[in-house]
């Protein structure tokens, strides 16, 4: 669906439209990752051609003064310290033809939202956890890229109420399905979540997929960890066993992907900084990343935390139960909606790594 005409006729037809209302860009409280980030103010820098953009308003706002030949205002919109400010100046670009621009600011939105989400892999998971949800930006500021109401406001329930257009909220939509086609490899994929008690077996298996990606990667695989859930004794987990694979550069795939492919794992999801292979029956994904980053340090200090706290262990597992009985749009969906309480749990896990010592290099 690409307008709101299309929202209405969806609604007409009896179709349960959920939305994701966003307005502004500043973090949450607690530093997570929220809607906010859909916003085209927020900061995230990102780089097109060699440029490097502070957030995607300059980005389109250099754009638009590229498109009228306004080479002066389009380097000035560049060196803009706030993405106000490059709104501003954006309003100032010579030469400007309204007809032109609404032809062509469509897609000129799309492609400065797929380096922003393309490039941080953090926002690039946080939009395709939205899954089939209509994005609206809830501004009551806004009627061209907004919908010109409040998210509190009654009218918002429903496209037919809108009165503004939303352009805004179907750049992401386009960009979320342009994301899907490129980071996961077969598409979106719609799977029963089954939770079952922890199994020993998991730690076994583990040991001979270890032994399995070593042979294969050899010295380029620079450590070999259990991950996940199925790593820690006692948590209920769905039956995939996760392994974390730390490499030097995990974005130079033809150091290790070739030979993974050779011992029969299948490329499932290409992000920045992270690969993700699984095997044939989907029960070992393999994740490859970059040693020494945050990816790494943070697979690996919550399962030493889980491991370790029984209350955030039964919290999290009543968590996944509670969520594999509900129907999701597919798995990223369901990964999403663990996201609120694994960072609070990592929260509490990094004040237990500064108090006790922790390290990644503590030997597991």
């Amino acid at each position: 669906m690409s307008s709101v005409e299309d929202l209405i006729r969806a609604e007409d037809a009896g179709q349960r439209l959920k939305y994701v209302c966003f307005w502004g860009h500043e973090p949450r409280h607690d530093g997570r990752i929220g809607a906010s980030c859909l916003s085209q103010w927020w900061p995230a820098e990102f780089t097109v051609d060699g440029l490097v953009f502070p957030t995607a308003e300059h980005f389109m706002m250099h754009g638009k003064a590229l498109l009228f030949g306004d080479e002066d205002t389009a380097a000035r919109i560049l060196r803009a310290r706030h993405p106000n400010e490059a709104k501003n100046l954006g309003r100032e670009v010579r030469g400007y033809d309204d007809q032109v621009w609404a032809a062509n600011r469509f897609d000129l939105v799309v492609a400065g939202n797929l380096a922003k989400f393309g490039q941080h892999a953090l926002l690039g998971r946080y939009l395709l956890g939205t899954g089939d949800r209509v994005l609206v930006e809830a501004s009551p500021l806004d009627r061209i890229w907004g919908i010109g109401l409040a998210a509190d406001d009654e009218r918002t329930a429903s496209p037919r109420t809108w009165l503004g257009t939303n352009l805004l909220g179907f750049v992401l939509m386009a960009v979320r399905e342009q994301l899907v086609g490129a980071s996961l490899i077969g598409g979106r994929e719609k799977r029963d979540i089954t939770i079952v008690d922890h199994d020993p077996a998991w730690a076994r298996r583990f040991r001979v997929e270890r032994s399995r990606i070593s042979k294969a990667l050899g010295g380029n695989a620079l450590r070999i960890d259990h991950v996940g859930s199925t790593a820690v004794p006692g948590l209920a987990a769905k039956p995939v066993v996760d392994i974390q694979v730390s490499v030097a550069d995990a974005d130079r795939e033809e150091t290790y992907l070739p030979r993974l492919e050779a011992a029969g794992y299948h490329l499932r999801v290409r992000q920045p900084d992270h690969r993700m292979v699984r095997t044939a029956e989907f029960d070992v994904h393999v994740h490859i990343c970059p040693a020494g980053g945050k990816w790494e340090r943070d697979h690996l200090l919550f399962v030493d935390w889980l491991r370790t706290s029984s209350a955030d262990r039964l919290a999290y597992e009543k968590l996944k139960r509670d969520l594999a009985t509900r129907d999701w749009f597919d798995m990223n969906q369901y990964a999403e909606a663990k996201g609120d309480l694994i960072d609070e749990i990592l929260g509490r896990a990094e004040h237990w790594a500064a108090r006790t010592g922790w390290s990644v290099d503590e030997r597991r």
